[in-house]
């Protein structure tokens, strides 16, 4: 996009905004601090800069005293180019809109694939993956599916992690589930070896993540895997564990051992399914009984939500919204008592050191300028995406190909107010 005196040809993006006054959490809490952003960076936090104007002519401020400044979320289980099917093809969901993520938070994506590894393709996820970080958001990918052996782009998960720098593993691969391969411990091992080795080929971290169903041996493969190998335990990681007791009974172990535990927070009881653990209360307690630095939350957006009977009949369906990322966050602080540093931590530098990326997930200099404004309800208000503001009161605010000429002089307008809450608290 060409550039003009530290603008973009259209004004919409300035190369410089300063963030006042904001009570930051980094996760940790820093206090009130000033944050410069430069080219899409945190170049400077300190309790009071005084930029020269004669230097940053085109400096825009933010005035944000009493609210909270936070990095944006990172959710690493999002199916961005749709996931079900389970139930014929009627059931396929479509893929997501920047406008469900950016709103609530949410600046950085990890796609996957699903149950369907045949009608979807990892070719369909990087396409994805590139449209959404085209769009202002961050998107990475996962390699593979359900099944093993899985899918990949170029013959091998190995090959797929040195070749697309998208791809930051594998997964989401089934255990416990009859819509899985039924792996072994042996088999996650081997699948584990293949990530580890592209990921040393690659310079990146490399993770595992593992889909567990509803099955008897809930985590009892991963267990093996990490008894009988060498590969470090942070290279494995476990989601849905919220979704029944018994299951959610077992995740606190597992961080003991150096994986990660997800809690998913698109599972919550309801009247459709009884059974899982609410998602707020969840992480409350596996922060306070695990070891919370292993301890990571994704929305499972996009993703169908499939409730069979007890003959494994289809009874039901429903679509992940990437939106309860936000939700889960807010219940797991106001109504649970969680901590809001460590809550924040399993949606923002978790995250990041679990995907092995170190420029994001936290408000340091050099760091992405991805943040996000709450108020004291913790409520999003508006929301950078690397350097961009790109959300506010709702709204997705950067430009969109497939934006109507309308809706797109609306969210100008929009842009040029002084934000609102939408209203309603998540934590109730």
């Amino acid at each position: 996009m060409l550039q003009r005196r530290g603008k973009t040809v259209a004004g919409v993006v300035a190369m410089f905004e300063l963030l006042r006054g904001a009570e930051c959490y980094a996760p940790d809490p820093l206090g009130k601090q000033d944050v410069l952003i430069a080219g899409g960076v945190i170049a400077r936090i300190a309790p009071s800069i005084e930029p020269d104007r004669g230097i940053l002519p085109d400096l825009r401020v933010h005035d944000l005293h009493g609210r909270l400044l936070v990095p944006g979320f990172i959710d690493m289980h999002v199916h961005i180019a749709g996931g079900g099917g389970e139930g014929g093809y009627q059931h396929r969901t479509p893929p997501i809109d920047p406008g469900a993520l950016g709103p609530h938070g949410t600046t950085g994506v990890v796609g996957l694939l699903g149950t369907d590894g045949v009608t979807r393709s990892v070719a369909d996820l990087l396409a994805e993956a590139r449209r959404l970080t085209a769009l202002g958001l961050t998107s990475d990918i996962l390699t593979g599916a359900y099944q093993l052996p899985t899918r990949t782009l170029t013959g091998s998960v190995r090959s797929d992690l040195v070749f697309l720098p998208e791809v930051l593993g594998a997964g989401e691969i089934a255990i416990a589930d009859d819509r899985g391969s039924h792996p072994s411990g042996h088999d996650l091992v081997a699948i584990g070896a293949e990530v580890r080795v592209g990921a040393l080929l690659a310079g990146k971290k490399g993770i595992l993540h593992i889909h567990v169903g509803d099955g008897k041996r809930r985590l009892e493969a991963l267990r093996e895997a990490l008894g009988r190998s060498a590969l470090p335990a942070d290279l494995f990681s476990a989601t849905h564990l919220n979704r029944n007791p018994d299951l959610f009974a077992e995740a606190a172990d597992l961080t003991r051992l150096g994986a990660y535990a997800d809690v998913t927070a698109g599972i919550f009881p309801g009247p459709g399914d009884p059974h899982p653990v609410d998602p707020g209360e969840a992480l409350a307690d596996l922060l306070q009984q695990g070891n919370p630095e292993r301890v990571t939350m994704s929305s499972d957006g996009q993703g169908s939500s499939p409730v069979f009977d007890e003959q494994g009949k289809l009874v039901g369906l429903g679509i992940g919204q990437a939106s309860r990322l936000h939700w889960a966050l807010c219940r797991a602080v106001l109504r649970h008592g969680a901590p809001l540093e460590l809550a924040l931590a399993t949606v923002t530098s978790h995250v990041a050191a679990a995907l092995g990326l170190p420029k994001r997930g936290r408000i340091a200099a050099g760091s992405a300028a991805d943040l996000v404004v709450l108020d004291e309800s913790l409520q999003v208000h508006e929301v950078f995406a690397r350097g961009r503001l790109c959300a506010r009161a709702g709204h997705w605010l950067l430009p969109d190909p497939f934006q109507t000429p309308d809706a797109a002089k609306g969210l100008r307008r929009l842009a040029k107010t002084k934000s609102r809450s939408p209203g309603g608290a998540y934590g109730s």
